[in-house]
C-alpha cells in the first residue's frame, strides 16, 4: 500500500505528541489552560493569575475582631518562546508518519521538551527555600527525604497522591542502593532492579529527571548579620561580610536568621526550625562589607499571612543553608545537584497556541483537546538566505511558583 503525504497537521500532531511524552519534571506540576486562548480573537492577554487560600487568624473571646480580607496571588506571565529549525527533503513527505517521526519529529519533541524542563527546574529550584541536605553531599539515606516531606507537612501541604520527588542519577543511584534489601520481590522492587527507578516511596511519586540543576554556592566570607531590627519584606539590610567589595551569595542559597523561626501557616505557631529564605538575585558586598540581600518569600511577622515568629534583631547573625559562620568555608563554592520534594500545586506552567501564520509553504498548530492545553505550530518555507526550504517547530509558555511552601529542595 503507497504512503499517505504526510499533511502539516499529521506533522504538527505527532511532533506535540512527542513533545509531551518526552516531558519530565513539568509532567508533574500543574498545568493551566483556558481554551480562550486557542480562539482566534479571543484572548485573554499574556498572563494568568493564580489566586491563593484567603487566610484568616483566629481571636479570642466573644467581641468581634474584623480583618481586612486580603487576596493573595500569583502571575503566571507567557514569555517564553522556544524553537527547533531543521530542514527535510520534499520526497520524506511521502513517508509514513512513523518514519517521519524517527527521523525528524522525535529528536524535535525531545529537544523542545528538554529545553523546556531545564527551565522550570532552574527557576523551581531557584524560587524554593525550605531544604534539607548539605551541598556537596549526595544523601544516602531515606531519612533525609522524610525530613523534605516534614517540611510538606509543617508547611500545610495536602496529603494525597499529589507529592513528588524529582532526583538526578547520582542521586537515585545513592537511594535505589540503599533501599534495595529493605523488602522482598514486589513489582516496586522490580523496577528499581530493571529500571532505577524507584515508582512510590516516602509517600511521594519519585522521578528520575537528568536535568535536575546544579547549584553552585556563593563564596561568602565574613561573619555576616543583620543591620536594623525590625525589618520585614524581600530585601534585607546586612553586615559582617568580608572589608572588600565582592560576590557573596549567588541566585539560589539559603539563608536564616537567628531567632526567626518558622511557623504552621495556618494556627502561626512556631516550629523549633529556623524558616528559611531564598536569595533572589546575586549579592555582592561593598567595600565596608554591606549591603541588602534580596530574598523569598516577603519576611511577614504578623498577621494572617506571618510566615516566620519576628523580625530578625539587630546584629543577628546570618546561616548560610543552616551553617554557622565557622563552617561555611566547608559549603562555600560548592556545586550541588538540587532535587525537589514538592506537591504538584507548588509550582503551575502553561502553554499557548500561536496563530497559525499564512504566505508560507505549510503550517499547522496543535492543541491537546484533553485539556492539558499542551501547544505547538510547525512552520515550513523557503529561505532566500540558505537557498533551501527550512521547517521550524515552536512553543510559547510561562511558569509560577503560586505556593513556594508545598516545595522543598533536597540539596546534595
Amino acid at each position: 500500500m503507497p504512503n499517505t503525504l504526510l499533511t502539516p497537521q499529521i506533522i504538527a500532531n505527532e511532533t506535540l505528541r512527542r513533545f509531551r511524552n518526552n516531558l519530565g519534571f513539568a509532567s508533574s506540576i500543574r498545568h493551566e489552560y483556558d481554551d480562550r486562548f486557542a480562539q482566534k480573537g479571543g484572548k485573554i492577554g499574556d498572563h494568568i493569575t493564580l489566586r491563593q487560600a484567603v487566610m484568616f487568624a483566629a481571636v479570642d473571646g466573644a467581641p468581634i475582631s474584623k480583618q481586612n480580607v486580603v487576596e493573595k496571588s500569583a502571575t503566571l506571565t507567557i514569555n517564553r518562546h522556544k524553537h527547533v529549525a531543521f530542514e527535510f527533503p520534499l520526497s520524506d513527505l511521502a513517508l509514513n508518519i512513523d518514519r517521519f517521526g524517527e527521523r525528524y519529529l522525535e529528536a524535535a519533541g525531545s529537544a523542545l521538551a528538554n529545553a523546556v524542563d531545564v527551565d522550570l527546574l532552574t527557576t523551581a529550584y531557584q524560587s524554593t527555600h525550605n531544604f534539607v541536605g548539605v551541598p556537596g553531599t549526595i544523601p544516602t539515606a531515606i531519612k533525609s527525604y522524610n525530613q523534605a516531606g516534614a517540611w510538606l507537612d509543617k508547611s500545610s501541604c495536602p496529603l494525597d497522591q499529589q507529592r513528588y520527588v524529582v532526583i538526578g542519577p547520582d542521586m537515585q543511584v545513592e537511594i535505589v542502593d540503599t533501599l534495595k534489601a529493605l523488602f522482598q520481590s514486589s513489582p516496586q522492587i522490580k523496577r528499581q532492579y530493571e529500571k532505577g527507578r524507584m515508582g512510590i516511596a516516602a509517600g511521594m511519586n519519585w522521578i528520575l529527571d537528568q536535568n535536575v540543576r546544579t547549584h553552585t554556592t556563593g563564596p561568602f566570607g565574613g561573619t555576616p548579620a543583620v543591620v536594623g531590627a525590625g525589618q520585614t519584606g524581600s530585601s534585607i539590610n546586612t553586615s559582617g561580610w568580608s572589608a572588600a567589595a565582592a560576590s557573596r551569595l549567588t541566585k539560589g542559597d539559603i539563608i536564616q536568621f537567628a531567632g526567626v523561626y518558622a511557623v504552621n501557616p495556618v494556627s502561626g505557631d512556631a516550629y523549633a526550625d529556623l524558616a528559611n529564605w531564598v536569595v533572589t538575585e546575586a549579592f555582592a558586598s561593598d567595600g565596608s562589607g554591606l549591603g541588602a540581600v534580596q530574598i523569598s518569600p516577603e519576611l511577614i511577622a504578623a498577621g494572617p499571612y506571618k510566615n516566620c515568629s519576628g523580625s530578625p534583631e539587630d546584629a543577628a547573625l546570618i546561616s548560610i543553608f543552616s551553617k554557622v559562620q565557622a563552617d561555611q568555608a566547608g559549603i562555600a563554592s560548592k556545586a550541588s545537584p538540587q532535587g525537589l520534594a514538592y506537591h504538584k500545586d507548588a509550582f503551575a506552567w502553561a502553554m499557548v497556541p500561536f496563530e497559525k501564520p499564512g504566505g508560507v509553504d505549510f503550517a499547522a498548530v496543535a492543541t491537546d483537546k484533553d485539556g492539558t492545553g499542551f501547544s505547538l505550530n510547525i512552520v515550513r518555507d523557503f529561505d532566500v538566505d540558505a537557498y533551501s526550504m527550512v521547517s521550524r517547530v515552536d512553543i510559547q509558555y510561562g511558569f509560577a511558583v503560586p505556593i513556594p511552601r508545598f516545595a522543598t529542595r533536597i540539596v546534595s
